[in-house]
């Protein structure tokens, strides 16, 4: 197997033609990308990279902008040692009920009978675990143009190239945001937000 063959590049494009979405090539601007619609969203897969000084870190992750009809926000990973801070930084811990689920992972959240809901989806729950390391939740915009959006996101450390772990994060998305058109919370309309603007 050769180096594109082997490449995210590569592997990113076959992954957009099994799944029917587009895989848009990267430049010197901007990375590589895989659109994926669902109803009337967008799911952006994509790779960014920050710089720390002497070193730099790439990350994969996932976002989907929608018009929320209720304020819900969460933040969701692997439980560690600071795990138990939830409180300090403004949102409590979120318990599911599912107690292996929650020995595994926590949830901050502002509306606790919402996300309650939503996470008694056992198939989100399923695509969860299968993802390793993990930052998953929502967030809401700031700008006056799409102050009434909030978006959709997974992040994880280094570059994602195994198929199956991808079409399990898509899946889990379109999961998600039906669990969230159902339970109030994203709109059925179209956001304003577009993540990466089309050249004309």
């Amino acid at each position: 197997m050769g180096f594109w063959e082997n490449s995210k590049d590569a592997v990113w494009k076959q992954l957009a033609d099994e799944l029917g979405a587009v895989f848009i090539m990267g430049s010197f601007t901007g990375s590589s990308r895989i659109e994926k619609p669902h109803r009337n969203w967008k799911i952006v897969l994509d790779t960014y990279t920050v710089s720390t000084g002497k070193s730099t870190v790439t990350y994969t992750r996932m976002r989907v902008p929608y018009v929320r009809s209720n304020d819900v926000l969460f933040k969701l990973s692997r439980k560690n040692i600071f795990s138990g801070l939830g409180n300090l930084f403004g949102m409590p811990v979120v318990g599911t009920y599912d107690y292996d689920f929650d020995d595994e992972f926590v949830i901050k959240g502002n509306d606790e009978p919402v996300l309650r809901e939503i996470f008694a989806n056992d198939k989100i729950k399923d695509m969860i675990r299968k993802q390793k390391r993990l930052a998953l939740g929502i967030r809401n915009y700031r700008g006056k143009a799409n102050s009434d959006e909030s978006e959709l996101y997974f992040q994880t450390g280094g570059v994602v190239k195994d198929p199956e772990k991808l079409k399990n994060l898509f899946g889990l998305f379109s999961l998600f945001l039906d669990e969230l058109a159902k339970n109030g919370v994203a709109s059925d309309r179209m956001p304003s937000t577009v993540l990466y603007k089309e050249k004309g």
